[in-house]
């Protein structure tokens, strides 16, 4: 087992955030509409202007500290060099996983293929402030989940 398996499987169970188009959760009583418009989102080429704007804030936070990447079923973690990271990210679009670990800030960036939101672990203030200000400048919402 590599070592960025346990840290990664301890931030999945750690409170997490969302990067979202909503700056807040819908009630449940607007089901009706918010249904028709997350179909809407999901189809492409919609859903790749989003993950595009989801990669731009990954590739940013990679600035910052060395990123690694895994995308079950492959096992393997890899570097997360700009090419590799855009392109992982956008193979999301189309279904899929992946985990981006950033392991000296102790934080995770989680991405369910076809998913509207990019899913945030982390405990230090200091990235989650980042996070907000690149989602922000995105047009987009960090949020508790």
């Amino acid at each position: 087992m590599h070592p960025y398996d346990e840290q990664r499987e301890r931030l999945l169970d750690a409170p997490c955030h969302v990067i979202d188009f909503l700056p807040r959760q819908v009630p449940p009583d607007r089901g009706p509409q918010y249904f028709p418009v997350e179909r809407y989102l999901t189809e492409r080429p919609r859903l790749d202007g989003l993950y595009r704007r989801f990669a731009r804030i990954a590739l940013c936070l990679s600035c910052y500290e060395a990123a690694a990447l895994n995308c079950p079923p492959e096992e393997d973690w890899e570097e997360g060099a700009p090419d590799t990271l855009v392109s992982r990210i956008m193979d999301c679009a189309a279904g899929g996983y992946l985990t981006v670990l950033f392991p000296s800030s102790d934080a995770l960036l989680t991405l369910d293929g076809g998913d509207l939101y990019l899913t945030v672990h982390a405990e230090s203030g200091e990235f989650l402030d980042t996070v907000r200000q690149l989602a922000a400048a995105e047009g987009l919402f960090l949020r508790e989940a």
